[in-house]
């Protein structure tokens, strides 16, 4: 098997088990959790059942199109700019395996329910001060690989660069 298939083989995977874990955790919330959870005082971080038409945060909630089709577009580009992956790179392969895999659970949601369930839930209630996003838009699996995804992607892009331009320079 080439590097390259191998490469694929590990991004398929990964993506795969991201989407089908947030698939997996969002069915036991939706059967499990009932909406709204009440924020309880004092509570940093707890788990909730809330739902998002939109996109982070909710923006584009009134625009069904613009909510699916940013999914989509994100991951065509990541199956465009797979082909620039260093195929000896696990790291960089993780992180498209990731953000396609978040992206892919998104998208399932937004698919099949009309929405995003997410759970996860933070409220900074020890800040002194009022801030937009003091309670912090719910999240889920998904977008934790895409933002994990995203950071590994841009820590490495560098690194991607240098190999590229050695390459470039004086090929194997």
């Amino acid at each position: 098997m080439t590097p390259r298939a191998k490469q694929l083989v590990w991004v398929l995977a990964l993506v795969l088990a991201v989407a089908g874990a947030d698939q997996i955790v969002k069915a036991i919330i939706v059967h499990q959790i009932e909406r709204p959870v009440p924020y309880r005082d004092g509570t940093f971080f707890y788990i909730t059942h809330e739902r998002n038409p939109g996109l982070v945060g909710g923006h584009f909630a009134d625009n069904r199109f613009v909510a699916v089709a940013a999914p989509i577009v994100a991951i065509a580009v990541l199956v465009y700019l797979l082909r620039h992956l260093n195929t000896h790179s696990k790291v960089q392969s993780a992180a498209y395996g990731l953000v396609a895999g978040g992206a892919a659970g998104n998208l399932i949601d937004r698919v099949l329910r009309g929405e995003v369930v997410d759970f996860l839930q933070v409220h900074f209630y020890f800040i002194p001060f009022d801030f937009p996003w003091k309670f912090w838009p719910a999240f889920n699996i998904a977008d934790i690989a895409i933002c994990c995804g995203v950071f590994l992607l841009i820590v490495t892009w560098r690194q991607l660069s240098h190999i590229e331009e050695a390459h470039a320079i004086n090929p194997v």
